[in-house]
C-alpha cells in the first residue's frame, strides 16, 4: 500500500478553546495511541494535508508517515486514520484519532467492498441488493488493500455472493462469518393493482325512541 506523508506538531495546550483557536489557524487535532506508543500522544496537523489525503484515498485507508516535528529530535512514525471526527453541518475536519503500526504486527481495519459489472440477473429484470457495504479484515500493514472489488456480472436471479466467496488478496484475512451476504440477486416484485375499495355506507343505527345517534363519543 502506498504511503502518503502527513506532518504533525505536539499540542501543548488542551481543552475545547484550544482546540477552536488550532482549526481556526488551519490545524486540527489529532491523538496518537497505539501499539509501540508508551502514552497518548496530542498533536495537531495541517488540515489542507490531511483532506488532500482523504481525496486521493476516498476509503481513508492509508499507511501515513506521520513527520512529528517541533520535538527534542524529529520523530517519524508509521500510522493508520482510525477515527475522523467532522462538523455535522460544515463537514470540516474536527479530530482525528491516529493508530501506531508496527510493520510486523498485523491491523484489523474496514475496507469499503466496490461493485463492480453489470449483473446479467438485472438484464433480466432483477434487482440488486448490496447486504454489506464494507468488511473488518486483519493483515499486515502493507498489505492492507484500499478497497475490495466484488465482481457481479455472472450473477444471476437468485444468486448471491457471500464474504467466503471474496477474492480477497494474499495475506489478507476476512474478520466476518464467512456466510454473510454481499450481495445477491432478488427477483422483481409485482406490484399487485389493488382496485379502490368501494366503502359502503353504513344506515344509521336506530336509537330506542326514536333518538339520533350521535356523530361521536366523547
Amino acid at each position: 500500500m502506498e504511503q502518503v506523508d502527513i506532518s504533525a506538531w505536539p499540542r501543548e495546550r488542551l481543552g475545547k478553546g484550544a482546540s477552536g483557536r488550532l482549526r481556526r489557524e488551519g490545524f486540527v487535532p489529532a491523538v496518537l495511541y497505539g501499539p509501540g506508543v508508551e502514552k497518548n500522544l496530542n498533536l495537531k496537523l495541517k488540515a489542507t494535508e490531511v483532506e488532500k489525503a482523504l481525496h486521493e484515498h476516498s476509503s481513508g485507508n492509508m499507511l501515513v508517515r506521520l513527520n512529528i516535528e517541533g520535538n527534542e529530535k524529529n520523530e517519524n512514525r508509521t500510522v493508520l486514520l482510525k477515527h475522523i471526527e467532522r462538523h455535522p453541518v460544515r463537514d470540516t475536519l474536527l479530530h482525528i484519532d491516529l493508530v501506531n503500526v508496527l510493520m510486523d504486527r498485523t491491523v484489523s481495519a474496514e475496507v469499503p467492498l466496490h461493485i463492480l459489472g453489470k449483473a446479467v440477473g438485472v438484464v433480466h429484470g432483477g434487482i440488486l441488493q448490496q447486504e454489506l457495504r464494507s468488511i473488518k479484515v486483519e493483515c499486515l500493514p502493507d498489505s492492507l488493500p484500499e478497497r475490495i472489488d466484488v465482481d457481479v456480472t455472472d450473477l444471476d436471479i437468485g444468486h448471491s455472493i457471500h464474504v467466503k466467496d471474496l477474492g480477497l488478496p494474499e495475506g489478507v484475512k476476512a474478520k466476518e462469518d464467512g456466510e454473510h451476504t454481499v450481495v445477491l440477486i432478488a427477483a422483481p416484485t409485482e406490484a399487485a393493482e389493488a382496485a379502490p375499495a368501494e366503502e359502503a355506507e353504513a344506515e344509521p343505527a336506530e336509537s330506542p325512541k326514536g333518538e339520533q345517534a350521535g356523530e361521536g363519543v366523547e
